[in-house]
């Protein structure tokens, strides 16, 4: 499971930053929004955050943070100069587009917690840290960073509890590659938990992701997930009596263009569509298939999130959806958020982080005040993460309408209606400019 995140200097991000899992003493829905670590240390942690915040805040940039340090982790080995370097995406504004970008991020897997740091720029890694905690004391398995001077990494002594062939792995470790990957590829067997969390527990979702309805087609033909992605979808009032992939439609031909065309480039033929139908049937009327494509966009949207939310509770893993109810109805937003925090349905550590403009999930009686986050701009444009917590609401207050009063911050600073207006003059113009062409 997530306990936590840092960031700095990471697109709008720009001072360090930090998102928790972690929560206050407080009890409100203990029973259900929270589950506990077994960890002295760490004895719970939330199931479910949700940050709001205006247009262009920062609230998609914290999602990619965490989708770029896991595919530094996973993939740091393969990455070309030009790749690598267009990982560095620094707040570009001042000196800070010099600077490295830092990522920590602090795991608990089977009662092990791994706190990872890195820090990088676009020509090498700069700094890398793994500390575990097997008991209270922190074990610092390696620690590497660039020496001002030379150049080159200088390495603290591996701990005595990282076993292996560590100087191999030490000396295969490029400087633009992560120690952490270069390891694990070289069969590290201790590091393995937390690259397999890496690869198969975190999954990231943006809006294309979630239109891409492929994973559901892919699903239908296993009767299992069929039969609760129907119940789901009823759940969420709509009528549907049964799912089918229909059988592909013949993509229309195309000429193809050789291989080895000097200057051209192959074309390839466009894969069928696998169009997926949905059964109505209605008393005295004939039972009828719609294609999907006859279906409104929260539809849509809500079938784009079943198998990444059903894949979440049946194995434990931590999901992230930017602009997670878009086009959903309020209330289906919170019964999928419901679906996470109730124990019956969710016992296996599935985690959610959203992002979100609706507001009708700002609820104390739905959320506790430790899982409502807000991210916005200050005086110097950069992004600001914080939890609602800190302004310190009382525990039945209605937040989401103070929220909107501006109470909390973190709410466009809306000012006139000037730029939709338009000087008389400009319309008598734009009249005469008409006139004249249907004339």
């Amino acid at each position: 499971m997530l306990i936590g995140f840092k960031l700095q200097n990471f697109r709008s991000f720009f001072t360090e930053q930090s998102f928790s899992y972690l929560t206050s003493s407080d009890h409100m829905h203990e029973s259900t929004n929270l589950m506990p670590t077994g960890v002295k240390a760490v004895p719970r942690v939330s199931k479910a955050a949700i940050a709001f915040g205006p247009n262009a805040s920062g609230k998609t940039n914290l999602l990619v943070a965490f989708a770029t340090l896991r595919d530094l982790i996973l993939n740091s080995t393969r990455f070309s100069e030009q790749q690598f370097g267009e990982r560095h995406t620094p707040f570009r504004f001042g000196p800070a587009a010099a600077r490295p970008t830092e990522f920590e991020i602090d795991v608990l897997l089977d009662s092990v917690r791994y706190r990872y740091f890195v820090a990088y720029d676009a020509q090498r890694i700069r700094r890398e840290r793994l500390l575990v905690y097997r008991t209270g004391k922190s074990q610092r398995w390696f620690d590497r960073r660039v020496d001002p001077a030379s150049q080159k990494d200088e390495w603290a002594p591996f701990s005595p509890n990282f076993n292996g062939p560590r100087e191999m792995w030490r000396k295969a470790t490029r400087p633009r590659a992560l120690f952490l990957t270069t390891a694990a590829q070289l069969k590290a067997r201790q590091l393995a938990p937390l690259m397999y969390w890496m690869e198969h527990c975190l999954e990231i979702l943006f809006p294309a992701d979630v239109a891409d309805l492929s994973r559901f087609a892919g699903r239908i033909h296993d009767p299992k997930f069929k039969s609760r992605a129907l119940e789901l979808l009823r759940s969420a009032d709509l009528q549907v009596a049964d799912i089918r992939v229909a059988e592909p439609e013949p993509a229309p031909a195309r000429p193809l263009t050789l291989h080895g065309a000097p200057g051209v480039p192959a074309v390839r033929q466009p894969a069928a569509r696998r169009a997926i139908e949905f059964l109505y049937t209605r008393p005295g009327w004939t039972p009828l298939w719609l294609d999907s494509a006859c279906e409104a966009a929260g539809t849509h949207r809500l079938m784009g999130l079943i198998v990444p939310l059903l894949d979440a509770l049946d194995h434990g893993k931590t999901l992230l959806i930017d602009e997670f109810d878009t086009s959903l109805h309020p209330l289906v937003a919170r019964l999928l958020v419901r679906s996470i925090n109730d124990p019956s349905v969710s016992s296996r550590g599935a985690q959610l982080l959203l992002t979100s403009h609706n507001t009708t999930l700002m609820d104390l009686n739905f959320l506790r005040r430790d899982e409502i986050w807000l991210v916005q701009l200050n005086g110097n444009r950069t992004s600001t993460l914080s939890p609602l917590l800190r302004s310190s609401p009382r525990k039945h207050e209605l937040v989401a309408k103070n929220y909107l009063k501006g109470r909390y911050g973190a709410v466009p600073a809306i000012d006139s209606y000037e730029g939709f207006r338009a000087s008389a003059a400009d319309i008598a113009a734009s009249s005469r400019r008409t006139a004249g062409m249907t004339t």
